[in-house]
């Protein structure tokens, strides 16, 4: 029984340290690639959530220290059970390696799903048959995009007008790429779907098909994909003539414009207000 008596405190010191080791906090040595927004990312590609009352420490010295994290900086990062960060020792100099990034990085955070580059989403078909019924309504990155004819003046802004604004002429506008293309980047909710047209401001120049007719609005649907293109093109405005052709003006004759319609047949007066 004494015997038994005497291994007790043994067994309690062994139990003891073999706690305190498996409690003991883990720590990686790193060089900072970013620090911001309550998380801190190293060179190796691995980011961890900081605490909001984390202690910053002199790597050298192991006291206090002027430095800030920040690129470049080298840094060895103490992490708490819940593998949040609560310590930094900071250092200009490269640190000795310590620990290893491999039994920490069950602890970095996750990635975030990422985002479509609207510039390689293939051109979107306009919708045919069956229209789906069943949308999430996330937010989707809708590009479009249209070439303009020739005729089209350099200083002219481009609009897209929908059913959705009342056919407002002015409704989205566009962005010039060069001398023949306009292009703009929405957002839209998966499941919006609405008929559009071009402008050039105003119903007076809005776009008219090949055959120089009115043309057909257009129908955009947008589905729960990541992203999505419209390409159109616009073959003449409304404002300008077809070739060999002439526009009758919409006018009546005034003071300063006394014969707006110059193509009568002969022996036709010029109509008066």
């Amino acid at each position: 029984m004494k015997r038994l008596a005497a291994l007790v405190p043994c067994l309690a010191l062994v139990a003891l340290t073999l706690a305190s080791a498996g409690a003991q906090a883990i720590r990686v040595t790193g060089q900072i690639l970013a620090y911001q927004s309550g998380f801190v990312f190293f060179t190796t590609g691995d980011g961890f959530r900081v605490a909001p009352a984390i202690v910053l420490k002199d790597a050298k010295t192991g006291g206090a220290t002027e430095l800030s994290p920040r690129p470049r900086l080298w840094a060895r990062a103490t992490f708490d059970a819940d593998g949040t960060i609560v310590e930094l020792d900071l250092s200009r100099a490269p640190l000795p390696p310590e620990g290893d990034f491999a039994l920490v990085r069950r602890y970095a955070i996750a990635l975030s799903s990422p985002f479509p580059n609207p510039d390689l989403v293939p051109p979107t078909p306009g919708p045919s048959g069956r229209v789906p019924t069943v949308f999430s309504g996330k937010l989707v990155v809708v590009v479009f995009e249209v070439r303009v004819p020739p005729s089209t003046p350099l200083d002219a802004m481009v609009y897209i007008t929908t059913d959705a604004s009342s056919w407002n002429p002015q409704a989205i506008p566009m962005q010039r790429v060069d001398a023949s293309h306009f292009k703009v980047i929405e957002r839209l909710a998966s499941g919006t779907i609405f008929h559009y047209l071009y402008t050039r401001g105003s119903f007076a120049s809005e776009e008219r098909s090949e055959g120089g007719l009115e043309e057909h609005p257009r129908t955009a649907l947008v589905s729960d994909a990541d992203g999505q293109v419209y390409s159109n093109i616009v073959y003449r405005w409304a404002d300008q003539a077809m070739p060999g052709q002439v526009i009758q003006p919409n006018v009546f004759p005034t003071p300063y414009n006394p014969a707006p319609f110059p193509n009568l047949p002969p022996g036709i007066h010029t109509p008066h207000p």
